[in-house]
């Protein structure tokens, strides 16, 4: 599967560079400096000030969902406790109330995760599409300042030189605004 996607990567790469060439060439743009430039989104993501407070919202929120969850979790725990401990001289009416009671719970807790996962879900795609976004103009802006043609995600490069690489300046640029 990694060789599928690396060879897949590697012809959308050959074949956009192949246009680039043919487009350069017929517009006499090479001769003119155009080149491919190479950005790591992951890291302006994580390194920009906008991703820094993306991230301590994200976590401040998980931590409130958290505490909900570990405490319906517990109470879940002490049921479940009383039951085994006591379940056998419990009466049969109460014995199966406090099942349903346990059940009940399960099914409160589970919905209660899938909520809060939902929710966190939607909470990151909202930040992550503001920082993206921003991101984006940003680098369209350099490419375009500085003739790029293409400017590629890092992770998916094999090899590059170091001097096409434009994310500190995508960073700068993001943390001054």
């Amino acid at each position: 599967m990694k060789r599928l996607i690396f060879n897949l990567s590697l012809a959308v790469i050959l074949t956009l560079f192949a246009v680039a060439l043919t487009y350069s060439n017929s517009k006499n743009v090479w001769a003119a400096g155009s080149s491919i430039a190479v950005v790591n989104m992951q890291n302006i993501i994580s390194m920009s000030n906008q991703g820094k407070k993306a991230n301590a919202e994200l976590k401040a929120l998980y931590s409130t969902y958290t505490a909900k969850l570990l405490t319906m979790r517990k109470k879940i725990a002490a049921i479940q406790n009383d039951l085994k401990q006591n379940g056998s001289i419990m009466s049969a009416s109460e014995k199966a109330h406090k099942t349903k009671e346990f059940e009940t719970d399960i099914s409160k807790f589970r919905a209660e995760e899938k909520h809060v996962q939902g929710v966190m879900a939607e909470k990151r795609y909202t930040l992550l599409k503001g920082i993206v976004g921003k991101a984006t103009a940003i680098i369209t802006a350099i490419a375009k300042k500085n003739g790029y043609l293409l400017v590629i995600d890092r992770p998916s490069v094999v090899y590059r030189a170091h001097g096409i690489d434009i994310t500190n300046e995508v960073l700068t640029q993001m943390n001054s605004k």
